[in-house]
């Protein structure tokens, strides 16, 4: 019955609740995918509910991040940046948790492959930003867990 609870839950997207053992040997989460494409951006923006705080006793896990963007500077806030916090567009107790850097007006593209997820706390959002005027593509891949 534990498996019935557990592959419904992967089924409608719900958190499952069942034996926290078999829900780490058998899957570390509830995975996510979370994509952005804009041709401007000036201010810090959340990504979308796939990548949002799903709860108080739940983390976000970051596994895979792909930051392409054809435009940045090395001024803060100019260049491909991470962040998680809470409120509107991760307004309140703002932290970056990753960046990339590339020589100033040049298209980059970083994909990285984390061997050790980053862990956002519970009850936060994951927000980017990269000021400079240009397209940006943005994919984040990970799991939600406790």
């Amino acid at each position: 019955m534990v498996g019935v609870t557990f592959l419904a839950g992967l089924l409608t997207g719900a958190l499952w609740t069942g034996d926290p053992v078999l829900a780490q040997s058998a899957n570390p989460g509830i995975s996510f995918r979370c994509t952005v494409t804009v041709s401007t951006q000036v201010t810090i923006q959340s990504m979308p509910a796939a990548c949002l705080s799903q709860g108080p006793q739940v983390a976000i896990y970051i596994t895979d991040i792909l930051f392409a963007s054809n435009a940045g500077a090395i001024a803060a806030d100019s260049f491909d940046t991470l962040k998680y916090g809470t409120g509107t567009a991760c307004g309140t107790g703002t932290t970056v948790f990753w960046g990339a850097m590339a020589t100033a007006a040049t298209q980059n593209t970083v994909i990285q492959n984390l061997k050790t997820p980053i862990r956002i706390p519970p009850e936060n959002d994951i927000c980017w930003i990269n000021s400079t005027a240009g397209s940006k593509f943005i994919n984040i891949t990970g799991y939600y867990a406790p």
